[in-house]
C-alpha cells in the first residue's frame, strides 16, 4: 500500500515575488502579498499584474505551486486605459517632430512580465531580470 505523501506548508517568504500564471499557461505577474481577513478564515494572493495593477485572488482558486504559481481559475487582465491611450499619443509626437530619435514603445517580458530594455546595438529588447533576449 503506497503511503500518502504528507503535505507541507508554504512560508510565505517563498510565495512573495513567485511569477503567477493563468491556466492557459499567460503570466498574470508577481506575487506581492498574502491577505487576510480580520475574524474569517479566509485568505487571498496579492498579486501585481504585469500592467502594474494589483489584483486579489483567493486562495481557493490557487492551483499547484513550485517554481512558479498557477492559478486555478483564470484572471481576465485589461491594460489600463490610461497605458492604452498614451501609447499612440507618443508615437503621433515622435513621428511629428523632425530629427527626434524613435522612443521604443514599453516591451513586457512575456515571461516574468516587467518591461524589457531596448538594445540599438542589437536592435532588441533584453530582460535583465531573466537574462534573455524578448
Amino acid at each position: 500500500m503506497p503511503e500518502q505523501e504528507e503535505k507541507k506548508s508554504i512560508p510565505r517568504s517563498k510565495v512573495v515575488g513567485m511569477p503567477v500564471y493563468n491556466p492557459d499557461g499567460y503570466i498574470v505577474g508577481n506575487a506581492q502579498d498574502l491577505g487576510v481577513f480580520p475574524g474569517e478564515q479566509k485568505i487571498t494572493l496579492i498579486i501585481k499584474t504585469k500592467y502594474g495593477t494589483t489584483v486579489e485572488v483567493s486562495w481557493s482558486d490557487v492551483g499547484p505551486i513550485g517554481d512558479i504559481i498557477i492559478l486555478s481559475k483564470p484572471v481576465k487582465l485589461e491594460a489600463p486605459e490610461a497605458q492604452v491611450a498614451a501609447q499612440p499619443v507618443a508615437a503621433q509626437q515622435v513621428a511629428t517632430q523632425p530629427g527626434a530619435a524613435a522612443t521604443p514603445a514599453v516591451v513586457l517580458c512575456p515571461k516574468c512580465g516587467k518591461p524589457a530594455t531596448y538594445i540599438p546595438q542589437y536592435q532588441r529588447y533584453y530582460c535583465y531580470t531573466d537574462k534573455r533576449y524578448v
